[in-house]
């Protein structure tokens, strides 16, 4: 049952459109929100949501030192860190939660909660694109931000659905540093690699909190994770389904997937790279057991009346024992025939004479550009740089040490990049310049792709912006085809 909240004086720390969500949500059940920044008027990153917060007649604090009138709780937005001055400051006061504690705490539907370091975004549509096909009445919602879907902050959701439709999240590492009682039906987790060094004190922190959206779960509850992941570990308490090469579940290989067994070729699916059929997956498996909770024991009765089998499978995890039918409903599948890229995740932008452009802009960290480039297997011309989240481009060098590809770096950090890589990739001062330079070296059936590695803070106001910017660029070029 949802908490109330009547009467509470609630504290909003960041004026983004996750505190205009909870504001909202919190004045619509009784409390009395203020959102508070530490911005001044002149330096609002998104002036745009101050506007809205007045047009709703929710009080707003800039130039915020701190001080805080008696209040019974403090959501926090994602982009203020744990160690931040002023959470230092309150945190013996009063209750810290983040946006995606609140939004579990008001919400009359099941979320189903997806994190990890790469693929989250796409695996989160993927999940939504599933339980659509079969039926259910899902909201796409979350972190995810720029995907070219109908998506909301999760509070927005959590406040506005009923129990009969089930919300689909993103959720980073950033909403889950203050979950208390957070406790998705269904949680997954796509990889953990090093990213965000920058605001953790080393990869184990990083993967710690990420494995936080675990931490409430019961034994009614599902987790779908890779199979053998050298990083997550299987959690105690909810049944666990894995998917990937070694997977018992979901298991993948060069022409296919086998969900328990049953086998099911890949050959006429649009997104072929090996990681799409992992996120695939894992979404699949994830709707799977959503559906199995919601329409135990047979799945397919709801699912276009489609049978089940009646064999069962037994398989244990951290001593207990899960069941679980002997087959995935056909129709979860079925969304990944026809399913596009998201916007400004390997989104092909067209081709001239040959030669590829490819729109990766959410790419944010060096694992994910070696990842990206790898997936189209021609030569590659990337567009890397912008603000380095404390991350190590080795295998950036390692990946352009075959003389196949290039690089070009841009933005704030790219002489520091640069020296990482051996110091000789060539720097330019936008990301213009480096795309104007890719155009004038690339040759018929390769690639230039925006695969930056990095934050986007430097120069944009976000990943989308960048990503749409280089869009206008590309374009641009393409048109201009002999």
């Amino acid at each position: 049952m949802p908490h109330s909240i009547e009467n509470q004086t609630i504290a909003i720390f960041g004026l983004g459109r996750s505190g205009l969500a909870v504001a909202k949500a919190a004045r619509d059940r009784g409390a009395l929100p203020t959102v508070y920044d530490q911005s001044s008027l002149e330096n609002l990153a998104k002036p745009e949501i101050l506007t809205e917060a007045e047009g709703h007649g929710l009080p707003v604090v800039l130039n915020w030192d701190g001080t805080l009138p008696k209040s019974d709780l403090l959501v926090v937005n994602p982009a203020v860190r744990k160690d931040h001055p002023l959470i230092l400051q309150l945190k013996d006061e009063l209750e810290i939660i983040s946006e995606v504690e609140f939004a579990y705490r008001i919400s009359r539907a099941p979320i189903l909660a997806i994190t990890g370091t790469n693929g989250k975004s796409t695996t989160t549509v993927m999940l939504y694109r599933c339980l659509l096909a079969a039926g259910e009445e899902a909201i796409l919602c979350g972190n995810i931000f720029g995907s070219g879907h109908p998506e909301m902050p999760l509070t927005d959701a959590a406040a506005s659905a009923t129990e009969d439709q089930v919300l689909v999240a993103e959720i980073s590492s950033f909403q889950l540093e203050w979950v208390r009682e957070f406790r998705p039906k269904v949680a997954g987790i796509t990889n953990i690699t090093s990213d965000h060094l920058d605001r953790y004190e080393g990869v184990n922190d990083y993967a710690k909190t990420k494995l936080r959206i675990f931490a409430a779960q019961q034994e009614d509850d599902f987790v779908v994770i890779r199979g053998h992941d050298p990083v997550v570990s299987k959690p105690k308490g909810p049944q666990v389904l894995t998917f990937g090469a070694t997977a018992e579940h979901a298991h993948i290989d060069e022409d296919g997937i086998s969900f328990f067994g049953e086998r099911f070729l890949t050959a006429n699916w649009s997104l072929q790279e090996p990681h799409n059929r992992a996120n695939a997956a894992m979404a699949a498996l994830m709707a799977y057991a959503f559906l199995k909770h919601k329409h135990a024991p047979v799945v397919q009765d709801a699912i276009e009346n489609r049978k089940a089998k009646s064999n069962a499978k037994r398989t244990v995890y951290s001593g207990r024992t899960a069941e679980i039918t002997d087959s995935i409903p056909a129709v979860l599948l079925e969304p990944f025939e026809d399913m596009a890229p998201l916007k400004h995740r390997m989104e092909f932008l067209g081709a001239r004479n040959g030669i590829r452009v490819i729109n990766n802009s959410m790419c944010t960290n060096p694992d994910a550009v070696v990842k990206s480039a790898q997936s189209v297997r021609d030569s590659v011309h990337v567009l890397l740089g912008g603000v380095n989240k404390g991350l190590s481009f080795k295998p950036v060098k390692a990946f352009l040490a075959n003389q196949r590809h290039r690089g070009y770096l841009f933005g704030r950090d790219a002489a520091e990049i640069n020296a990482e890589l051996g110091g000789e990739i060539p720097i330019y001062g936008t990301m213009e310049e480096a795309f104007a330079a890719a155009t004038v070296a690339v040759v018929s059936g390769e690639v230039i792709m925006l695969a930056p590695g990095c934050a986007s803070s430097d120069q944009f106001r976000d990943f989308r912006h960048r990503g749409d910017v280089f869009t206008e660029l590309a374009k641009e070029w393409l048109d201009h085809a002999n």
